[in-house]
């Protein structure tokens, strides 16, 4: 637990907020104060409410340990801020819609985190919330989208930047910190290339969603700078290349998968920490 400790000394360069017209939500979820998105803040002395939202990454899939990024996150951070918190709302197979409106009858996650958040800082504690999310939009756009073409790639990208801009306007609007995955490139994953779990994203549209992510990834640095979010970095990584950090589905972090993943979420929020 040393080793978490030394990597809150660790602070990324969070992107500079441009000043651009946010555009108007597609979802309403729930009204949120005015107040001043420019850029992140430095989180006061204290315990913190954390929020985890995402898919089965969030959830922990295929940790034998049973924590997760979220629970090592959570012992890391309770070394310097005791009586901190962390709430894990991920869960497997959810995209940005189901995030946002529900899936499999249950709540969205982004509400949940809004009403959290509020009630954390009503009760004068920070909210730190960790957004992780895209990798089952793009599975499901090459799996069930037939031949997928130029047009559907660019309104899939237009749907998804529409979703990230509710989520972060609201999340922020509410006053939580707030840190956003980069995604991976889930195309150069084993089980993609092996072919058996997708057989229907073949390697001509593999090779297109490795294009699509980076595009995804553009719109989570950009929404990031617009809402004054952090962002941290999964697409420059081996974690979902390298067998030994991943599970044998090939698809999913092993136990070791999942403690890099802890170090990255980890030297992101460092940036927040006092």
């Amino acid at each position: 637990m040393k080793y978490y400790a030394v990597l809150f000394v660790l602070l990324l360069a969070a992107c500079q907020p441009a000043q651009v017209d946010v555009a108007p939500p597609v979802v309403e979820v729930i009204d949120t104060p005015s107040v001043d998105l420019s850029s992140p803040e430095t989180l006061p002395a204290g315990p913190i409410s954390l929020i985890a939202i995402g898919d089965s990454l969030t959830e922990g899939d295929t940790d034998e340990t049973g924590l997760g990024y979220t629970g090592r996150v959570l012992d890391a951070v309770l070394q310097r801020h005791p009586d901190s918190t962390m709430l894990n709302m991920g869960k497997s197979g959810w995209n940005s819609d189901a995030l946002i409106q529900g899936d499999q009858g249950l709540d969205g996650q982004l509400p949940r985190a809004v009403a959290e958040t509020q009630t954390a800082i009503s009760d004068g504690r920070s909210a730190v919330v960790f957004v992780w999310i895209g990798s089952n939009d793009l599975w499901y756009l090459y799996e069930f989208g037939g031949d997928v073409t130029d047009e559907q790639e660019q309104q899939d990208l237009e749907h998804f930047a529409s979703n990230m801009d509710l989520i972060l306007s609201q999340l922020r609007g509410a006053g939580a910190q707030v840190i956003v995955a980069l995604l991976d490139d889930q195309a150069k994953r084993p089980i993609a290339l092996k072919g058996e779990a997708f057989p229907e994203v073949p390697p001509a549209e593999l090779a297109r969603m490795s294009v699509q992510v980076q595009r995804y990834n553009n719109v989570i640095i950009e929404k990031a700078a617009e809402y004054g979010a952090l962002t941290v970095d999964f697409y420059n990584t081996d974690i979902f290349t390298d067998p030994n950090l991943l599970y044998y589905d090939g698809n999913h972090p092993n136990t070791a998968g999942y403690e890099r993943i802890a170090e990255i979420w980890l030297s992101g929020l460092g940036a927040l920490l006092p």
